[in-house]
């Protein structure tokens, strides 16, 4: 099966082109200074050459706090060219997987996230996603899956993970909010998961997350506690939980994200891997 993969640079794009070889796939990926999803031309001269059995869309812009005062450029890449990659897709007849997120709900949810749970993001990052999965499904309808995930993290780039382990190295306290509820992602397990429903002609939307709720102190403490056990430094360093209104930022956050992946599973046939198990593949991979 031939792949065109927008995002091959980003933390999901990376672990599917690192999988994709040995599961049989051909990956096309372009380099953002050679085709920019929110340029038309480029991007159907592309699709139109490459004439890919699969789509799958994980460019997006992403800096959440960011797009609270640079919506315009949020709504361009997430909605705009989210509508280009499909509108070039659906030309050539391709299929495409188009990956969203959690924020396009609102966190007043008390129990894990199906995917007919009303949407209501209350950030801009949020809004500018959702209004891509519309634009995506509009385009291309049944031959389009939207996948939704939560708080990835893997190898590549700027993540949770990182950001912790730099400061449990680098300073003597911590603070992490907790009270706000998600599902932790390994990019790694993600990826496949990805190309596996590539295989499939399953279309709608899906929510896939690593199983388990935690907040993101739990999550931090998890990170701590492997990373102690081989650096020094981050011995000297304490954990403290705090609340989201005590660490204000630009962009509200849903405080409750929790997949619900049963769809998810009845696709694939097997359950997602425990957060935990995500965690400690991704520090197994960084040296810890």
């Amino acid at each position: 099966m031939k792949i065109l993969l927008f995002g091959g640079a980003g933390q999901l794009g990376f672990e599917i082109q690192k999988r994709a070889f040995d599961l049989d796939f051909e990956v096309v990926s372009p380099v953002l200074s050679e085709v920019d999803i929110t340029n038309e031309h480029q991007v159907t001269f592309l699709s139109q050459k490459v004439r890919a059995d699969l789509v799958i869309n994980c460019a997006a812009y992403t800096a959440v706090d960011k797009a609270e005062t640079d919506q315009e450029e949020a709504y361009k890449i997430n909605r705009d060219g989210a509508a280009v990659v499909a509108r070039a897709a659906r030309e050539v007849g391709s299929r495409m997987i188009h990956i969203s997120t959690d924020y396009v709900f609102d966190g007043t949810a008390s129990a894990p996230i199906s995917e007919s749970h009303p949407t209501n993001p209350i950030n801009v990052y949020g809004a500018s996603k959702l209004a891509g999965e519309i634009e995506v499904q509009n385009v291309l309808g049944n031959r389009a899956l939207v996948v939704r995930t939560s708080s990835l993290h893997g190898q590549r780039g700027e993540n949770f993970v990182h950001t912790m382990v730099k400061l449990f190295t680098e300073r003597e306290v911590v603070k992490v909010v907790n009270d706000q509820w998600m599902s932790a992602t390994w990019a790694g397990w993600l990826a496949e998961a990805v190309l596996d429903l590539g295989r499939t002609d399953c279309h709608g939307l899906v929510h896939a997350s690593c199983a388990g709720a935690l907040t993101w102190y739990d999550f931090a403490a998890a990170i701590l506690q492997q990373v102690q056990e081989k650096n020094e430094a981050a011995r000297r360093c304490k954990l403290e939980p705090t609340t989201a209104q005590a660490f204000a930022r630009p962009a509200r956050r849903p405080q409750y994200s929790v997949f619900d992946c049963t769809r998810l599973t009845t696709l694939l046939g097997r359950k997602p891997i425990s957060w935990q198990d995500g965690l400690r593949s991704h520090l197994r991979e960084i040296g810890y």
